[in-house]
Order: C-alpha cells, then sequence, then structure tokens
C-alpha cells in the first residue's frame, strides 16, 4: 500500500543528497581547471588550487579514526532506536534507507557525530529538533547496529567518542 507524505516529509533524504552531493563546479571530467573558459582564449587561467565556498556544512578535520573502537552503544538502547525508527520514522522513511551499499557509499566514511547532528536538527519532519537527545542518540544506535557496528557495554551519549568513529564498522569499505 503506498504511502502518503506530506509535502517536504522527506527532508532527511533531501538533506542527505544536498550535503552529499558536493561540489558541481569542476566541470566535465575532460576539462581542465587551469585552462581558458572556451571561446575566450585572452581569459586568465583559473589556477588549479581555486577553491568554491559552499554553504554545505562540512566535518572539522578529525584525527583518523581508532579502528579498534566497537561498542559505543549497547543492544536494549538499539533495540530502543528500533522501537522509536518503527513508532516514528517509519512513516516517511524504510529501514533500507539506512543501510547497504548505497548508504555506505553516501555515508560510510562520515563520522557518528555527522549523522548525528544530521538526524538531530533535520527530524522529524514537522517538528526538527523536537524530540529528547536520547531518543536521537537511540535512533542513530539502531543505524550503527543495523550496519555491522557490534554493540559493547555502554551506551551512545552526547560525550560518547562519536566524532572519531565512522558509520562503517572496521573492514566494510575499505581496500
Amino acid at each position: 500500500m503506498p504511502r502518503n507524505h506530506a509535502p517536504g516529509a522527506n527532508a532527511l533524504g533531501l538533506a542527505l543528497t544536498l550535503s552529499l552531493a558536493g561540489c558541481a563546479s569542476s566541470g566535465p571530467s575532460g576539462e581542465s581547471s587551469g585552462s581558458a573558459p572556451p571561446g575566450n582564449p585572452s581569459a586568465t587561467p583559473v589556477p588549479a588550487e581555486t577553491t568554491v565556498q559552499t554553504n554545505t556544512p562540512v566535518d572539522p578535520p578529525v584525527d583518523p579514526p581508532d579502528e579498534s573502537m566497537e561498542g559505543i552503544f549497547n543492544s536494549t538502547q538499539a533495540d530502543r532506536g528500533g522501537t522509536t525508527f518503527d513508532e516514528v520514522c517509519s512513516e516517511c522513511h524504510t529501514t533500507s534507507e539506512f543501510r547497504g551499499r548505497t548508504f555506505q557509499s553516501n555515508w560510510g566514511r562520515r563520522t557518528v557525530y555527522s549523522l548525528f547532528r544530521t538526524v538531530r536538527s533535520t527530524m522529524p519532519d514537522d517538528n526538527p529538533g523536537g524530540l529528547d537527545e536520547q531518543v536521537y542518540l537511540d535512533v542513530v544506535a539502531y543505524i550503527l547496529s543495523m550496519n555491522g557496528h557490534s554493540a559493547g557495554s555502554s551506551e551512545l551519549a552526547a560525550d560518547s567518542p562519536m566524532r572519531e568513529v565512522r558509520i562503517a564498522p572496521p573492514g566494510v569499505g575499505r581496500q
């Protein structure tokens, strides 16, 4: 049975798409950023090191993640997150949006904190940031568990080392 979505009900999907789209200013792959624009041979070439400023939020630089760091959430917390997902998030989302190849290619190298920050500031669509912080942490724990992270003995908390852990568990998507 198809779901009827209110306008803008898929804000997380849109936010993820927009934040992951990146800058498309580099032109087609055959163009060199150091050449003059076509049709204007007298134009000054643009140096290759020129950067383009965007309003897309960027994670602050972090040290490489500690690959041995596992278990930043526990199974009870992930279960609570699954219940919240079923009761709140599933009105607009399916679990398949948050696991698998596409999710990993878009989010796998990003930090757990980045996902937490995005979910907390954009969801639910009709009340962004309106849930208790613990509810957002529980949902992120559920997403981590769906993506192969091992549960540990402690719960994911706001002061957890989320900035040091990637969405993809160790060994996934790395050569």
